[in-house]
């Protein structure tokens, strides 16, 4: 029997958080010989527009496949099809009972497809993905976004009952089963709390859990020499194949790849940032960023600006302001202005949407202040750079432990729980300007301090790369996936 070719089906969730890595991902595994079904809507279709250009002008096998986005029957506004679109905090549980009903639509185009799929990689908070694996006869593999700390963590957690005992949301707890040497760490439920741990999503989490339980191999965007013994852990716990192949953003060698995760525009925007930066010393620029979804209120924003008008240093920041409501929204406008007037020539303020990657491994930037999401977070490690921790909510705290007390490469803004509402109305300042300054100081001087968290954070950065090229960890991992998936399909063929 000829060895099947290897036809992958690719599901992410539908934020920039998870799409981005796992677009990355699929440009990986593309560049292997497998050919890529990268599943999408037609409006984050236009967001992944850079990442189809960068394989076709490469000349790799990726596609990707719109399904119509069920918004009217989930009773979701139009073009509501990304978690960042979500405008009110009551529609994110219709959100995700929309993404359910892609798993229809997709049994029908795979059938119809001539050559079928041989395997399916869903994103862990696409749990639906098992039915159509069901369904169709096909290996699923779990590609997992958060860190592996995170993974283990939690796990550990859950299997301690943390979860279902744990009455008060702050009561602290600490984390089980953490081997000597690492360090023991606290954690509360607000603290340690997954994806899907708020009122109302039990049977969602209990679906996630079975969804990972069945799946025939865990997928994870880290790298062995990050988190060691957490693979190790977690590979054991999970009891199945678990292959870390990151970081994937290790794909993209030049500013136009770099440029092309996560906008259509990306190009552009980057060629401006990047012109902004030229000329600035090494080592001299600070970048502020905190994701897709996370909005910064007025009053919080103002007290960001004025901490980093306060330092006196160069500065890039990713504004991304709460839109509603609209008469704050204009007053913010109006100060966001003024404050660029203020600091022009240092600072440069970009509204929504930043070539984080290109930004990042730029030689002028020296430090982060970062909501510590995972993409974020080892996208900072591969760069080299030293962070500033300020996690918003989710998997954002054990990150955040992670970087600051295991691996040694950031210092925490002080930031001591979640920042809920955010959709609502709350002006809550969470963080004041001398948090701000203070936290950007420690990471650009630091003395001794800062000079061992800036020589273990270049350290991590070159074992980030290498584990990307061949002979690497990650290289490796990626070809023990692919040739796992082709043992699979070829029992599947030959049982048929």
């Amino acid at each position: 029997m000829d060895k099947p070719k290897l036809h992958l089906v690719v599901i992410p969730l539908l934020a920039q958080g998870h799409m981005i890595p796992m677009a990355d991902l699929s440009l990986l595994l593309a560049a292997r010989g497998a050919r890529i079904s990268l599943i999408t809507t037609p409006l984050n279709a236009i967001r992944l527009r850079g990442v189809a250009n960068v394989a076709a002008d490469s000349g790799l096998p990726l596609r990707l496949v719109e399904l119509p986005f069920p918004c009217a029957d989930a009773g979701l506004p139009v073009g509501c099809e990304n978690v960042d679109l979500i405008p009110r905090e009551d529609l994110f549980t219709p959100f995700f009972k929309s993404l359910n009903l892609l798993a229809e639509p997709l049994k029908l185009y795979l059938r119809a497809e001539p050559t079928g799929p041989t395997c399916i990689i869903a994103d862990q908070c696409m749990p639906w993905a098992i039915d159509v694996a069901c369904d169709l006869g096909l290996p699923r593999f779990v590609f997992q976004a958060p860190s592996c700390f995170f993974l283990l963590c939690t796990l550990n957690l859950s299997r301690h009952n943390f979860y279902q005992s744990a009455t008060n949301w702050r009561e602290p707890f600490t984390v089980p089963e953490l081997p000597d040497g690492v360090g023991r760490f606290q954690v509360t439920k607000l603290t340690a709390q997954r994806f899907f741990d708020w009122p109302g999503q039990d049977v969602v989490q209990r679906h996630v859990e079975k969804a990972e339980a069945a799946a025939d191999g865990i997928v994870l965007n880290t790298f062995e020499a990050l988190e060691p013994w957490c693979v190790q852990d977690y590979r054991r716990a999970a009891g199945k194949e678990v292959w870390p192949v990151g970081p994937v953003s290790g794909f993209h060698k030049d500013l136009a790849g770099k440029a092309s995760r996560g906008s259509d525009r990306g190009y552009i925007y980057a060629s401006g940032a990047a012109k902004w930066l030229e000329g600035r010393m090494q080592g001299s620029v600070m970048f502020v960023s905190f994701g897709s979804i996370s909005l910064t209120r007025m009053r919080q924003m103002v007290e960001i600006g004025e901490g980093l008008a306060a330092m006196g240093r160069p500065f890039i920041w990713a504004v991304k302001q709460a839109v509603k409501p609209a008469e704050k929204s204009e007053v913010g406008e109006r100060w966001l202005s003024e404050f660029e007037k203020r600091t022009e020539g240092r600072g440069l303020v970009i509204r929504g949407w930043a070539p984080q990657a290109l930004i990042l491994n730029h030689p002028a930037v020296a430090g982060f202040v970062t909501h510590c999401g995972w993409n974020s977070t080892v996208e900072a490690v591969e760069a080299g750079v030293v962070m500033a921790t300020w996690p918003h909510l989710a998997d954002q705290f054990l990150n955040e432990t992670l970087v600051v007390e295991v691996l040694g490469i950031g210092v925490r803004v002080g930031v001591k729980s979640p920042a809920y509402h955010l959709w609502g109305e709350e002006e809550v300042v969470l963080v004041g300007r001398e948090m701000v300054r203070s936290a950007v100081e420690r990471v650009m001087d630091g003395g001794m301090e800062g000079d061992e968290r800036r020589r273990r954070a270049a350290e991590l950065g070159e074992k980030a790369r290498k584990a990307m090229e061949g002979g690497g960890s990650s290289f490796d991992n990626l070809n023990c996936l692919i040739e796992h998936a082709t043992k699979l399909a070829a029992m599947k063929n030959f049982s048929m």
